[in-house]
């Protein structure tokens, strides 16, 4: 049986695959963030998140018509998270948000149910204005955790175990070179 990998990354025409993704991943996390730092007395965050998620979104690796279809449903989750742990399913559309660009089998979207019931935990569990920030932190870390989960579904899918690619390349590589 063979190890799963990534898909070879296509060549694009501006930047490489790593940096592409590293970079626009950090955009969106932080444009969230900042959006989220806005108050009364920051408005300023307000003014640097939703730009920073858009750019984020924007440069990410992926087919265009698939970047261009999250931007608008990505940026009115990201600025609906100001409401509170109320609004924490947001992230199960982010998350989504996220499958789509990365191009994973319809199979991988069951990892969104550790998202929604997430949400609906934290929205009995948290009340107050002051606990926000365990229900942004919950939020976040589910939402990593599934995004995982979405990209083990996609190697399983394929009939192949998930593995890291310097796993996979070592393992076919030529015992003459080792």
């Amino acid at each position: 049986m063979t190890p799963w990998t990534v898909p070879p990354t296509r060549l694009h025409r501006w930047g490489s695959y790593r940096a592409r993704y590293v970079t626009g991943l950090t955009l969106v996390v932080l444009g969230v963030l900042a959006t989220n730092f806005t108050s009364t007395y920051s408005l300023f965050f307000l003014a640097i998140g939703p730009p920073l998620h858009v750019l984020g979104w924007l440069i990410l690796p992926g087919a265009l018509w698939r970047r261009l279809t999250v931007l608008v449903p990505a940026l009115l989750c990201s600025i609906l998270l100001l409401g509170g742990a109320d609004f924490n399913g947001v992230f199960a559309v982010l998350l989504a948000c996220w499958l789509l660009v990365r191009h994973r089998p319809w199979l991988s979207y069951l990892a969104l149910i550790p998202s929604i019931t997430m949400s609906f935990l934290l929205k009995d569990a948290l009340n107050n204005y002051d606990q926000n920030w365990v229900g942004y932190l919950v939020g976040f870390i589910t939402t990593a955790a599934a995004s995982w989960l979405a990209w083990w579904l996609a190697g399983w899918s394929a009939g192949r175990r998930p593995r890291s690619p310097r796993v996979a390349n070592l393992n076919t590589a030529d015992p003459q070179q080792i």
